[in-house]
């Protein structure tokens, strides 16, 4: 009954996200020539080492094997550098035959520009016939939106909240805190009992080495959690957010200010015992291998809510095709393949990656059960989108900054709505002078919202 219940799980995550995705996704008929001679093609993603391994190791081996005429180039690229490749290739004339794996967030940077294939006359043969079938419901709008479909969903991705259970329990902590406010009382018990700061936080913003994404990425979905628009920086809700995270960066790790997607090893080592939002695919590596923790002492669930909600952001990654693309062909036989429910599975079990191919669901292993259930609780509390917006990275800059102006130098508190004020007024000077004043009007006027689903 466990089993079958994960399983239930599982599909409802797939459900929301792939409908998500497919909020930009339409739907023509095009049957294409295979390619008939040895075609050498280039896939760019930003992996993780271990998904990275296991791309390289399995699911690209795998394809060869099945298309023999079609050999892959893997090229990992660095966290948020997908975008500015494509815009490179593009602009240099050096596109080639290669297909991206896109950060969903950073569609935009492409997509406004025209550096995307319109992938309109061959998406019917890209997209499997048992994509979630709420998919379908996106269709219609997202011609309407773009008049063409640039992007397919490739993998996605809920963030989750990792604990170690042996020094909660060592604290007298049984359960997870499930509010922001038993957060802070935890990591207070913890910190009280066991004398090591607890929390983890994606600290590595802009000036930390990793471009701001990781920090302004977790930020948003504070300030979402408290009723903010995080693009405003400075409504009700992303000041209160702001103002919880400076009370309760009194735990955070000394590590914290190098926290980023990659780091996770110090919950098995016990520098911090509570990893505040890592993507699923942590818990394959932290109960495999090096680090071996177990159900006894690894927890995962969805996180505590926030003040208004409990809302997770959707992320992941679409898989594009630059314009001016060489042998289409061999590229669509690929992105149809990483769409089967071969690779998908494989990718979910393996790496905990949310399928978008319903025939993945079926027949899971029991060990994605503990994932399957923090995936569950995460999407009952709501999901969203980062609104699509071009100038996102520069968002991500100033977020971070701020982070660093009130968190990592601790500023006073009573400084916390005028900062963020002024990272207000930074982002819309800045879509006055690189767009115009009607964008930076839509801006200040609450347009660029997050997408609910």
């Amino acid at each position: 009954m466990q089993k079958a219940r994960n399983v239930y799980a599982s599909v409802i995550v797939a459900a929301v996200i792939v409908a998500v995705l497919f909020f930009f996704v339409g739907y023509y008929f095009h049957t294409p020539t295979a390619p008939s001679s040895t075609t050498a093609i280039t896939f760019y993603e930003s992996l993780a080492p271990s998904e990275q391994s296991y791309f390289q190791s399995t699911i690209i081996p795998e394809f060869e094997a099945q298309y023999p005429n079609i050999s892959v180039s893997f090229v990992n690229l660095p966290s948020g550098q997908p975008a500015s490749t494509i815009a490179t290739l593009v602009q240099a004339n050096r596109v080639g035959a290669s297909i991206v794996g896109l950060d969903n967030l950073e569609v935009g940077e492409d997509l406004y520009p025209g550096y995307l294939m319109n992938l309109s006359p061959m998406i019917s043969n890209m997209l499997p016939t048992t994509l979630i079938p709420s998919a379908a419901n996106m269709v219609n709008y997202e011609k309407q939106v773009f008049n063409g479909v640039y992007f397919i969903p490739f993998r996605s991705n809920i963030p989750l909240v990792f604990y170690n259970k042996l020094t909660f329990a060592k604290a007298g902590i049984s359960t997870p805190p499930m509010t922001d406010a038993q957060l802070l009382l935890d990591a207070q018990l913890v910190y009280n009992k066991t004398g090591v700061k607890p929390i983890m936080f994606q600290g590595a913003g802009n000036t930390g080495g990793h471009g701001g994404a990781s920090t302004g990425t977790e930020l948003y979905q504070w300030m979402v959690q408290d009723g903010g628009n995080p693009f405003l920086f400075n409504d009700s809700g992303d000041v209160q957010a702001f103002e919880f995270l400076y009370n309760l960066s009194a735990y955070f790790s000394p590590e914290y200010t190098g926290g980023y997607w990659g780091s996770y090893s110090g919950l098995a080592t016990g520098t911090y015992s509570y990893l505040d939002y890592q993507w699923p695919y942590v818990y394959g590596i932290l109960t495999n291998g090096t680090y071996n923790m177990n159900s006894s002492s690894l927890g995962v669930y969805g996180g505590p809510n926030g003040t208004v909600n409990g809302n997770h952001l959707l992320g992941g990654d679409v898989l594009v095709i630059p314009k001016g693309a060489t042998n289409v062909a061999a590229l669509e036989t690929f992105a149809k393949f990483l769409l089967s429910p071969i690779p998908q599975k494989q990718t979910l079990v393996q790496l905990s990656w949310v399928a978008t191919n319903s025939q993945a669901y079926n027949n899971l292993p029991s060990n994605t059960s503990a994932v399957g259930a923090a995936l569950n609780q995460s999407i009952s509390n709501g999901v969203f989108l980062r609104n699509p917006t071009p100038w996102i990275t520069q968002w991500n800059v100033y977020a971070s900054d701020a982070f660093y102006k009130i968190i990592v130098d601790h500023a006073s508190y009573s400084q916390i709505p005028s900062i963020l004020s002024s990272y207000n007024a930074q982002m819309y000077n800045y879509l006055v002078s690189n767009y115009n004043t009607t964008v930076a009007n839509e801006y200040e006027s609450n347009y660029y919202k997050p997408i609910s689903v």
